[in-house]
């Protein structure tokens, strides 16, 4: 309860102090995020805008090769000759060294092309590089861009692929570049040129405005072509997802987070250049005003803990005396004593309070007199009912048991005896608590009876663990359920019948079935036992069975289960569940 008390007050004091900050800090870190994701955008479409121009400029020196090897017929017919003449001519030498320093020239003048390939349809397998001059296929490094060329069949047309190759046998780790294939037909006809990536992604990683952010170039197959660091920030499917989306500005969600995507597309070359920044960068303004909105609110906590602690535990003292007032007024052996003088409004309820206890207090001992009486009395009333019924039937079944014997009054003389022990059962001490022993005993005594004067039509069997003889009980709870089982089960069957008693202990609950295969009760009749079992109706032909289950309520109020089942020609099942007790109860 102080708990409580402690937390409501608690939340009295802190809602006022921490609403204003928590609204405050919430606008200012989702109007700094707009802002910020709206310069973000501005600044990273322009910078993409600068990588496009940069890479298309280089990209255009391969339209210059191509004007000047293949739009100059005279060249491109004496650099046909050289490849396609497998003998060397003074005329081809001096064309082949003309040209290839002119190739070599403009490979050396430009720091981003690692070689250039000219390669004109023949039966030798020859072309011009760059840096070897005229090569053969089988005695060269790289022939992996030989297989891609010659494997497309279309019209005209130009690619992108990166790739890796070696350069020497004893290489480890191949060198990447970035390839541009230049197909001209109807011939055989390809200008082919091999960039170095890591001087086109060494400048995307200076013109970078935060860290962590990364600048991918997507060729017209959404194949990364540069990249300014190779990080596991992307999928495959996370490139296509990117090339698939029409906006140019939006978030997306990867392994390492959110991210912020703009994309800006080449109408040229059909490329994609894409710009990803991290949210933990992008955001580090609004990040850092929402860890001061956590500071203050947690200032704003403790100050709350302090003065809610010093409140709470002023007030706590006086609703102290309060309870310990109701304590105390609950307890009729402790007088009730009010303060000396009304010095709050504490004080005034105290007062007042006591008055009221005074009056309850009273009221409630005569009512505790009256119940116990009642209860008392009805137990008796009860314990009453059943035996005059059963001493009725009893002597009955003694007299004419004892006409139809002839000088031996053995059967009768042994039914007399066990009377007599029921008999002084059922009268001594009628409310005091007996152990299952005995009342076993009592039941066992009964049963004698009762298969005598049916000429033992039927069998009894005890089933129990020794250690529940030691338990106790009320008095008569066997008896009238072993009655019912016999007058209205095996009292009308033909054949021979049997009644099983079997006492379970589970834990601390005691388990009594009462089971025989008589001839059941009809679905309707036992609904309507079931009824009248809920509702306490005691005007029935099973006596026994209700009187039983009064007298359980009664006793254990609702810390007990009175159960009946049946079935038409099968039997009947009887089952209470009561607490172990372990004391004898006067």
């Amino acid at each position: 309860m102080r708990e409580k008390y402690f937390i409501k007050h608690l939340a009295t004091f802190l809602i006022p102090l921490l609403v204003p900050i928590v609204i405050f800090g919430a606008l200012s870190t989702v109007t700094s995020q707009h802002d910020i994701k709206a310069d973000i955008n501005q600044n990273s479409s322009f910078l993409l805008q600068q990588s496009q121009t940069q890479l298309e400029m280089i990209l255009n020196e391969l339209d210059t090769l191509y004007l000047a090897l293949y739009d100059n017929k005279d060249i491109f017919n004496e650099l046909s000759a050289v490849l396609v003449n497998p003998y060397y001519t003074y005329e081809s030498s001096t064309s082949n060294r003309i040209i290839s320093s002119f190739l070599n020239a403009f490979t050396s003048s430009k720091p981003y092309i690692q070689s250039f390939y000219l390669y004109v349809d023949n039966p030798n397998q020859r072309f011009l590089s760059s840096v070897d001059g005229l090569v053969t296929l089988d005695h060269y490094y790289d022939t992996a861009w030989y297989e891609q060329f010659m494997a497309y069949s279309g019209p005209p047309t130009k690619w992108t692929v990166r790739r890796s190759i070696r350069f020497y046998d004893f290489e480890t780790n191949p060198t990447a570049i970035v390839t541009f294939y230049n197909v001209l037909v109807p011939q055989k006809i390809g200008i082919i040129l091999n960039i170095r990536p890591k001087y086109i992604e060494s400048i995307l990683d200076d013109i970078t405005t935060y860290e962590g952010q990364q600048l991918l170039v997507l060729d017209e197959e959404n194949n990364v072509i540069f990249s300014n660091h190779h990080g596991d920030l992307f999928q495959d499917k996370d490139i296509e997802w990117i090339a698939g989306q029409s906006s140019a500005f939006f978030d997306m969600k990867t392994s390492q987070g959110l991210v912020n995507i703009t994309k800006v597309e080449s109408e040229r070359y059909k490329w994609k250049y894409v710009s990803a920044i991290p949210h933990s960068e992008l955001y580090k303004t609004p990040t850092r005003i929402f860890k001061y909105t956590v500071l203050f609110v947690a200032i704003a906590v403790v100050c709350g803990l302090i003065l809610t602690y010093y409140v709470v535990s002023r007030n706590y003292k006086q609703l102290r005396m309060i309870r310990m007032l109701i304590k105390s007024a609950e307890d009729r052996h402790v007088p009730l004593k009010p303060p000396g003088k009304v010095r709050d409004e504490y004080s005034y309820i105290l007062h007042n309070m006591i008055t009221h206890f005074i009056e309850h207090r009273y009221i409630r001992t005569q009512l505790l007199e009256k119940k116990y009486r009642l209860q008392f009395m009805e137990l008796l009333a009860l314990q009453s009912q059943i035996n005059p019924h059963f001493l009725y039937n009893t002597l009955h079944s003694v007299y004419w048991e004892s006409v139809a014997l002839t000088g031996k009054p053995n059967k009768a003389s042994e039914m007399i005896e066990d009377l007599s022990d029921i008999l002084s059962y059922s009268f001594s001490e009628p409310t005091k608590s007996v152990t299952w022993k005995e009342e076993i005993a009592n039941a066992v005594s009964y049963v004698n009876i009762q298969k005598k004067r049916y000429k033992d039509k039927f069998d009894v069997i005890f089933e129990y663990e020794e250690e529940i003889t030691q338990l106790f009980t009320m008095k008569l709870l066997l008896q009238p359920l072993l009655e019912n089982s016999i007058y209205h089960g095996i009292k009308e069957k033909e054949s021979p019948g049997l009644i099983k008693v079997k006492l379970v202990r589970q834990e601390e609950r005691l388990r009594i079935t009462v089971i025989d295969n008589g001839i059941g009760i009809e679905p309707e009749a036992l609904a309507e036992i079931r009824s009248r079992l809920d509702s306490d109706e005691e005007r029935t032909k099973h006596v026994g069975m209700f009187n039983t289950n009064k007298r359980l309520k009664l006793m254990y109020n609702h810390m007990y289960s009175f159960r009946i089942r049946s079935k038409p020609g099968l039997g009947t099942m009887v089952e209470m569940i009561l607490p172990v007790q372990e004391v004898r109860h006067d």
